[in-house]
């Protein structure tokens, strides 16, 4: 059951797919809505995942990123 319903005008239809929302969704959501209103991630969509450990590392990260030319390496031709 949980696994049929999708966002309002979020979804990934295949060549068999019904365009327009499926039965009850709208109710569902609601629901949903009202539940993570409760508190934040109380209940999640499974594309969403329930273990969040990973971090991208950032120790070599610069501050500027790349929008400062003065910290963009510089190559010599010879």
């Amino acid at each position: 059951m949980l696994g049929e319903f999708c966002d309002k005008g979020v979804s990934q239809l295949n060549l068999y797919d019904v365009l327009g929302p499926k039965p009850k969704s709208e109710a569902l959501m609601k629901v949903l809505d009202e539940i993570n209103n409760k508190g934040r991630g109380k209940i999640l969509f499974t594309g969403q995942g329930i273990m969040k450990d990973w971090q991208m590392k950032r120790n070599m990260l610069s501050p500027a990123y790349t929008a400062r030319f003065s910290e963009l390496p510089i190559a010599f031709a010879n």
